[in-house]
């Protein structure tokens, strides 16, 4: 067996040491959590505001269409044609 000895004490104060460290990183990885969840709320109302928006076009191009295909029977009835 070997003369070094392991105190009590300062086992006890590795203990410790190692405890507080488990601590501080539990809580850090808390903290991460609330951000990353801020995050995610905050990526999900921006792809809400780009389905709206893509919405919105949709309609627009649709409205579009029809005011198109209304301008080229105006023409064909006055007899101007394609180019």
């Amino acid at each position: 067996m070997s003369d070094d000895k392991i105190s009590l004490e300062f086992l006890a104060s590795r203990v410790a040491t190692l405890t507080d460290r488990v601590t501080d990183l539990e809580l850090a990885v808390r903290d991460l959590k609330i951000r990353f969840g801020a995050f995610e709320a905050r990526f999900s109302a921006i792809e809400e505001r780009f389905g709206a928006l893509e919405q919105r076009y949709s309609v627009q191009e649709e409205c579009m269409s029809r005011m198109l295909a209304i301008l080229v029977r105006l023409a064909e009835r006055q007899g101007v044609s394609p180019q």
